[in-house]
């Protein structure tokens, strides 16, 4: 094994790397105050102080187990939390959450809830970190790490000195990705590389930027850590020319990793220093005893370079690797004024570590920045000048574990520099020099100029020269600058090109505007060509704290050819943003557009849009209120579907009905339960056009029209409706499916509507309630699965007499279903119900149910009678405990062999006498306790069929 020379250990935890001492950013204020050396006087800025000392324990435990016919199934679940002061200024805080999930180890739609272990305290002189951990580096502007692991972590400060390390293990992978956005797209984009089979990214372990510019999670995007798809928020709408670069770590059984890290720090008014390094390498021990054959080994250790194929089945070996960062940083100023960043950096990459005949590439890298006056309104000179570089070896790698300062970023390179950066080989050199003079009234003038070469050969290299003029007001801030690149990599590139920026900060009404005008001239071997480009962009916000509108317009057109006279058009695009949002006490309003249009010689028009609106009114209790939206969008995805995990036989409670296709949630006998929403890895990528529309209100005449007796004040209407569609043919959705034959165009889709009156009597002894609706739904299946139902509902409820409640229903459904085959049937049904309250809680309550359905399907009638009465006792001591217990006989009548689901209620033929207890118990504010039996047997069952589960829930 080789090994470094200077080992270096260790690594913090989540809430420590985030405290005001870990999370320092220099990178916009470079000059301190007179309170920067007293950062570390608390320690715990972000958890509340106790009154006193205090520690809270707080957690559950929960035991389900379900024994079925066809086996047992057990669930078990433990949550233990212990947070507070054990002694003055000492903080504990400890999590154990064992719900049954491996991390990476369920394909859900949140990997949110994954078993963790903690234990954590904390003081104002050190912190001690054991279980799962996050470490955060991001003090080195060349190099970071942001990795999740199991490990301990310990730290200690004393004065302005803060020293901490960990070690940790874990079975991730580092991924970086880079894609281009596209045009009115906000949601479902895959970040994954597009080799793995499930991808599941570790919770918060990801990074976003967009353009260069970092987002912030949750506020500017979310991601779905399962499966690995990225949504944009706000008013975060990236298109085809915006570059989305997003790094994260993945959860990989195949990959054991141990890491080892430190870092330390030195605070004071007029110096900060930080050192820091890391080791990331193969867990070579752990692979010796769990995945390498005695071969695999010896395979490793005679490696030198080559392809290791082995001779069985199991693909290519993976090399063990090792690699070491360490770096330091420093920051100097004098005066408040003086301002001078240096920092080195070394890495090494060894790609076989159990291998004497392959090492890896290794180099230093070095950044600095010196400056005049690093005051932004250069309060102390009018005359300021600036240096910065980096010097980078060919054996350093910029492109992972990127620290703060990102300036090899892909976007960077090719939208300041004119470079592309898969073709940077070798060392790299960048050199800025920058002199600036301050003038009367905020403004600024001055000259920049950068290079930016390859340090072996110089096959590539780039120059950049700008003159300004700068605005910095306290109202308006402006910028007019003049740019000239040349830069040589396949073609030689010459650029001028002229900016100019303006914004207002405060206001009622703040415009913004921009502008750019370019001319690139590019010469090869063979041909010499020459484009042009210009795109202006400008707008306005206005409006309080209460409400704001925001409106802006953007125009682009990009012309090309061999010379001033032959150039034509390339690129014509004209984008519309929109954006308001109103909160009022009985009014609230949020809406967002985007237009795009988009004209290339290669591919002519297309269009893409983007639009959310949904408006709120009023409450429950007035006389109209209600919700209202609409949304339109043009997305690539990959459709999600719900995930159904077979259990034991007998002991889920979702059933396939394999006669129409579903799965159907609710059952006593399933194969399956629940699993959540997941990505549908056999679909591939779609372009997609949705539209969604959902409406509900509800509406009291009475108070509408002032009318304080009789039959109008004691009635209510309802309604409640939506509609979504989606198609994928190529076609454009502006408003989604309100008919039958426009859903039956379409890829997919459903609209449902229901609409409800309502009577209550006015001195509350019963109500009347009648419903009506109707829902169409396609999906999008080698099925054509499409179903319409309509129904019609009665429900009476009377309860004038003391302790006694009378409930009745009628029904009335029709159903035309496509699946495997053409289906239709009706359904008339009634329900009647009487619950009598007795003595010592007891209730008694005897039901009555009809059912009758006809219909048919392809090859014969369909056609079944139910019948059903019930009589359930149940005791309710008003304490927590609850004793329900159900008997009920179920008769069906059929002369079809095979019956949908629906039709008959998962009953067959025949009789079904079915027993149901139910036991629940809070024993106290701190015990739970339920047992759930069911029993189904007669001539219409399989013999016997029982399930016993049994749940136990304590909280501490």
């Amino acid at each position: 094994m080789k090994s470094l020379g200077v080992l270096f250990i260790a690594l913090p935890i989540i809430a420590f790397a985030r405290s005001p001492l870990s999370g320092l950013d220099l990178e916009s204020i470079p000059v301190w105050g007179d309170s920067v050396s007293h950062k570390d006087s608390s320690v715990v800025e972000t958890q509340e102080t106790p009154d006193s000392l205090r520690l809270e324990t707080r957690g559950s435990k929960t035991i389900q187990v379900v024994v079925g016919d066809g086996g047992t199934q057990v669930d078990q679940e433990l949550r233990l939390s212990v947070q507070g002061e054990v002694a003055p200024s000492i903080f504990v805080d400890a999590l154990l959450s064992d719900v049954g999930r491996e991390a990476g180890d369920q394909q859900t739609a949140t990997l949110e809830e994954v078993d963790q272990i903690y234990f954590r305290v904390e003081s104002p002189h050190f912190f001690l970190h054991l279980g799962d951990l996050t470490w955060i580096q991001n003090t080195l502007g060349l190099s970071g790490l942001n990795r999740s692991s199991l490990g301990a972590g310990a730290g200690v400060r004393a004065g302005h000195t803060e020293v901490r390390a960990v070690v940790g293990y874990d079975e991730l992978e580092h991924i970086s990705t880079v894609f281009s956005g596209v045009d009115g797209q906000r949601s479902g984009y895959l970040i994954g590389t597009g080799t793995d089979f499930y991808l599941a990214v570790v919770p918060q372990s990801e990074t976003v930027w967009m353009n260069g510019v970092k987002l912030s999670r949750e506020k500017d995007y979310v991601v779905n850590y399962a499966g690995g798809v990225l949504d944009f928020k706000g008013l975060i709408i990236p298109g085809s020319s915006d570059e989305i670069r997003v790094e994260y770590d993945g959860y990989n059984s195949g990959g054991v990793q141990a890491m080892k890290a430190a870092d330390g720090n030195y605070r004071s008014k007029n110096i900060w220093l930080d050192v820091a390094g890391f080791r990331l390498e193969s867990d070579v021990d752990r692979l010796k005893r769990g995945t390498w054959s005695d071969d695999d080994l010896s395979m490793l250790k005679a490696d030198t370079g080559g392809i290791l194929d082995r001779a069985d089945t199991l693909g290519t070996l993976e090399r063990p690797w090792r690699l070491d960062r360490m770096g330091a940083r420093m920051r100097l100023q004098g005066h408040e004024r003086w301002f001078a960043d240096g920092e080195m950096v070394y890495g090494k990459m060894d790609t076989n570590t159990v291998s004497d005949k392959v090492n890896g590439p290794h180099g230093m890298a070095f950044r600095w920045h010196l400056s005049s006056d690093s005051t932004s309104m250069q309060k102390h000179s009018i005359w300021k000048v600036e240096n910065s570089g980096d010097y980078i070896e060919q054996g350093y790698n910029t492109g992972s574990y990127q620290g703060t300062d990102r300036n090899w970023d892909s976007y960077t390179l090719s939208n300041d520099w004119d470079l592309d950066s898969v073709g940077l080989g070798g060392g790299l050199r960048y050199d800025d020099f920058l002199t600036c003079f301050r003038l009367p009234n905020a403004f600024f003038t001055g000259v920049e100029w950068g290079y930016r070469q390859s340090i072996e050969d110089s096959l590539w290299n780039s120059s950049r020269a700008r003159l300004f003029l700068d605005h910095r007001g306290k109202v308006a801030t402006s910028s007019i600058s003049l740019v000239r690149v040349a830069s040589v990599q396949e073609l030689e590139v010459e650029r001028y090109q002229g900016l100019v920026n303006a914004i207002f900060n405060s206001g009622f009404v703040r415009p913004f505007g921009s502008g750019s005008y370019g001319m690139w001239y590019k010469d090869s071997l063979d041909t010499k060509l020459q484009s042009e480009q210009m795109k202006a962009a400008g707008g306005f916000e206005m409006g309080p704290e209460e409400w704001t509108l925001r409106e802006s317009l953007l125009g682009q057109r990009a012309r090309r050819g061999y010379s001033n006279e032959s150039l034509e058009d390339s690129l014509q695009l004209s984008e519309w943003d929109q954006s308001a949002n109103y909160n009022g006490k009985n009014f609230t309003l949020t809406h967002l557009l985007q237009y795009k249009r988009t004209w290339l010689d290669t591919s002519g028009n297309t269009d893409s849009w983007i639009a959310e609106q949904t408006i709120e009114w009023g409450h429950s209790n007035e006389t109209f209120s209600g919700r209202a939206s609409y949304d339109l969008g043009l997305t690539s995805e990959q459709p999600y579907i719900a995930i159904y995990k077979a259990v034991a036989p007998g002991t889920g409670d979702v059933l396939y009905d394999s006669l129409t296709g579903l799965f159907v949630e609710g059952v006593d006998k399933g194969d399956y339960v629940y699993e959540g929403m997941g990505r549908d890895d056999s679909s591939d990528v779609v372009c997609a056009s949705s539209a969604k529309m959902t409406l509900n209100f509800n509406l009291n005449p009475g108070l509408l029209f002032g009318v304080n007796q009789g039959f109008v004040r004691d009635i209510s209407l309802a309604f409640d409706g939506s509609s979504e569609g989606r198609d994928t043919t190529g076609g454009r959705l502006y408003l989604p499916p309100l008919w039958r034959p426009t859903l039956r165009s379409l890829s997919s889709g459903i609209f449902t509507m229901e609409g409800a009156l309502k009577w209550n009597h006015p001195s509350g002894d019963g109500s009347i309630e009648y419903k009506v609706g109707t829902e169409s739904e396609k999906k999008n299946t080698s099925l054509g699965y499409f179903q319409n139902r309509l129904w019609h509902g009665l429900e009476g409820i009377y309860s004038g007499r003391k302790k006694e409640t009378w409930t009745s229903e009628l029904g009335l459904e029709y159903v035309d279903l496509v699946s495997y085959q053409k289906m239709n049937w009706e359904i008339r049904e009634g329900r009647l119900s009487w619950r009598r309250e007795l003595f010592w809680n007891l209730s008694i309550e005897p039901a009555g149910w009809i059912r009758q359905g006809n219909g048919k399907d392809e090859s014969s009638p369909l056609d079944a009678f139910l019948k059903q009465g019930s009589l359930e006792f149940s005791w309710d001591n008003q304490k927590g405990a609850t004793v329900v217990n159900t008997f009920s006989m179920t008769h069906v009548s059929s002369d079809s062999e095979v019956l949908p689901y629906q039709m008959v209620s998962g009953f067959g033929k025949g009789t079904t006498y079915r027993g149901e207890s139910v036991v629940s118990v809070e024993a106290n504010d701190f015990l739970t306790l339920s047992l759930r039996y069911i029993v189904r047997f007669g001539d219409a069952e399989e013999g016997v069929f029982q399930k016993f589960s049994t749940e136990a829930k304590a909280f501490f």
